[in-house]
């Protein structure tokens, strides 16, 4: 198995280099990436947004990052994680290489379980996405109610699409990469346009890789493939996508660390350091989907689709954590043994139509969304596990995991049905365009286990306006946005409200920003605040009662306000400069949580994880000496950030600086690409982020990459 797909790779490639020589694509497909991205390659100037069709940055009211396959292929990117660090603005709140992967963005989460896979909720990987199933990367940046829905797991800090392969284009590619601790991943990626007029699209993509990477010990195998079928006219389009993905580790895993007041911050140990050297973890996911469009008409068509996803995980997937119990970095542990399988489906239909009045332009979209969602998994944190001590600097060998998986329970039995009805309106030669929405969702929750069963529905509105004043160039917007998450239900039998489900949160964001674009410079600028409901517990007494010791309202709310400013451009014909830089604060407005074990206050306090300034640059330069050969650095830079909600503990700010080379030549009529990149170069030891309120994640160490892509 571990030789098949190269195997593959290799037998194929002779046979797809004596294909007939590719036709000019019929207008009805989408153009090369080389076409319709920034100058850097590697930020699409469009995106699919669901209800609001495929539209240009320029046009929206706000703020897209679309990373192209270029971005993908450039950052050696194994999973999202590795895409998403090309903007220092998104902290990750789980450890890079972790088979869980979870981001913060504005200062709100947006979880591994809500990543969302062409357009739709449920449908992604487990646990982490591969790179290798993805064309590209596309992030709104809050809120968005209105274009993706209400995320199942209730994140509303943003959203993640994950866009699958399509056969956009002709392509024979072979790619093999490796890592300096002997990770290496080889894999084909086949895609052909068929019939008179190229009507008829085929893309088979497959991946394996295999070795030590990540901390020191830990061995990795990933596989992973996709297809996705096509038959496209000017009047049709009907998608087929399918991918397989499996995980399997041992051998360890990166781990998260907790401080305490007594002990404090102390040193980042190296970035390989396996704390856990014992543990393993397996998760699997499968997904077929036929999505598709239909003109009924030439102002109006219909579209509809449908999806079916099965996740499934067991091991040591979370929970790898210990906690510090003195200044010289002695440690106890805390992991657990967990178990999932959950199973998806989702469906869509919806209606398109164009038409004027006088000289308004109307786009009026009217859609219907389904997600089912079935959840058995283990209960608490697992199968109980065998505590082990060690040390930070100096790992312990001890620590096996618990060798009885955990019994899996339903937990979950939910249905999500939601409406959206949106006008995009258009005037005076686009120089005025607007955004009408509103989503209705419908969510009928049922937990088998606990008993909990509830049917709630709220509706969402949304604005947003864009404005041409001076030319094609530049655009001025502001919007209003809402984000939806399930209200929860107190579960304490000493809380006065215990058993109460309160209704859905509703997220707001106000933003307004302006976007640039000249020859091949792109600049985007917002500002933004968004506000979030949520529960809040306060001290309680009932002279009645005397058990009742505290009271759960939803009363709660955190604030976020923020400045994002991002860049990219040729300073000169040999070099190009990129950039992001962000600024952000986010405070508890009202809040209050159990700090060492009494209820306290946090009205006022900075939330944990979120440092106020981030940056980054990057520079590309090509040598006009050698055509096809470029070298390129990055350097991020990030805040120092509260490690606990009561803002005590503070870990420090940090710089990582990256650099590249890129070379593209032709080998025996073989277009070749070579990539070499050293990730955190100085070897920066440094903790990079938080997960919960506590615990700090171990930024990852000097990592050596190599890769080399053939073009037939």
């Amino acid at each position: 198995m571990k030789r098949t797909i190269l195997f593959l790779s290799l037998a194929a490639s002779p046979y797809f280099a004596m294909a007939e020589e590719a036709v000019a694509l019929p207008t009805i497909v989408v153009k090369a990436d080389s076409q319709e991205t920034d100058v850097t390659g590697k930020l699409k100037k469009k995106a699919s947004l669901n209800i609001l069709g495929e539209k240009d940055v320029l046009d929206t009211p706000f703020t897209i990052r679309n990373y192209s396959d270029q971005a993908i292929q450039d950052s050696h990117a194994h999973t999202i994680m590795d895409v998403l660090k090309i903007d220092p603005s998104i902290r990750t709140t789980t450890n890079s290489g972790h088979l869980n992967e979870n981001f913060n963005i504005r200062g709100f989460n947006v979880n591994w379980d809500d990543l969302n896979l062409n357009g739709a909720y449920g449908m992604a990987p487990s646990g982490r996405v591969s790179t290798d199933i993805l064309s590209s990367v596309t992030v709104l940046k809050g809120p968005n109610a209105l274009i993706a829905g209400m995320a199942p797991g209730g994140s509303v800090g943003g959203v993640v699409v994950a866009n699958t392969k399509r056969a956009d284009k002709e392509l024979t590619r072979v790619t093999a990469n490796f890592e300096d601790e002997g990770y290496y991943k080889s894999g084909f990626d086949v895609a052909r346009r068929f019939g008179e007029n190229q009507e008829f699209g085929a893309r088979l993509s497959a991946n394996y890789g295999q070795g030590e990477h990540i901390v020191d010990g830990l061995e990795d195998e990933s596989t992973s493939a996709v297809l996705a079928l096509d038959w496209t006219t000017d009047k049709a389009k009907i998608n087929l996508d399918a991918y397989t993905t499996s995980d399997k580790r041992d051998g360890g895993s990166p781990a998260m660390v907790q401080f305490t007041e007594e002990t404090t911050v102390l040193d980042a140990p190296d970035g390989r350091t396996n704390l856990f050297p014992n543990l393993h973890g397996r998760q699997s996911a499968q997904h077929v989907g036929i999505s598709g469009e239909y003109k009924l008409l030439d102002n109006l068509k219909m579209i509809a689709g449908v999806g079916v996803a099965e996740q499934k995980y067991q091991g040591h997937l979370f929970g790898t954590r210990v906690v510090v119990q003195d200044d010289q970095g002695n440690a106890t542990s805390q992991y657990y043994h967990v178990q999932q399988k959950q199973q998806n489906k989702t469906a869509n239909l919806g209606l398109e139509g164009a038409f004027s009045t006088g000289a308004i332009d109307h786009v009026v979209g009217l859609r219907a969304d389904y997600l089912h969602q079935e959840v058995k998994k283990h209960t608490g944190q697992g199968s109980p596990a065998v505590p082990f001590t060690t040390n930070i600097y100096n790992p312990s060998k001890d620590g096996s995991m618990p060798s009885n998986a955990p019994e899996m329970f339903k937990q979950s039995d939910n249905d999500y049905i939601s409406y959206s009805l949106t006008d995009q309106i258009s005037m005076l030669d686009d120089k005025i365009q607007l955004i009408l929405g509103a989503r209705f969702q419908d969510m009928d929750i049922k937990n088998p286990l606990t008993g909990v069963e509830y049917s709630e529905d709220k509706l969402s509105p949304s604005l947003g306006i864009v404005v041409k004043p001076w030319g094609e160039d530049i655009s001025l917007y502001t919007s209003y946005v809402e984000g939806l998450a399930q209200g929860s239900t107190v579960n304490n039998p000493l809380d006065a409200n215990n058993g109460t489900t309160f209704a859905p949160f509703q997220t707001k964001q106000y933003e307004v920003g302006a976007k640039y674009q000249h020859g091949s410079w792109l600049h985007t600028l917002a500002a933004y605040q968004i506000e979030k409901p949520s529960t809040i517990t306060s001290s309680y007494a009932d002279p009645n009662n005397t058990t009742l010791t505290q009271i759960t309202t939803d009363g709660g709310e955190t604030k976020s306000k923020g400045l994002e400013y991002g860049f990219s451009g040729n300073v000169t014909d040999d070099v190009i400069v990129w950039g992001n830089l962000a600024y952000i604060n986010v405070e508890y407005t009202k809040g209050a949580a159990l700090v060492n074990r009494k209820l306290t206050d946090l009205t006022g306090n900075s939330v944990e994880g979120q440092p106020e300034f981030t940056a980054g640059l990057g520079i590309e330069y090509s040598v006009p000496q050698l055509d096809g050969f470029s070298v390129n650095t990055r350097v991020n830079y990030v805040d120092s950030q509260y490690l606990n909600n009561s803002n005590t503990l503070e870990l420090p700010n940090y710089t990582l600086l990256d650099v590249g080379a890129k070379y593209t030549t032709n080998i025996g009529g073989v277009d070749t690409t070579f990539r070499a990149n050293v990730d955190n170069v100085t070897d920066e030891k440094y903790w990079a982020g938080v997960f919960n309120s506590g615990f700090t994640t171990l930024g990852s160490g000097r990592t050596y990459k190599l890769g080399v892509s053939f073009d037939f």
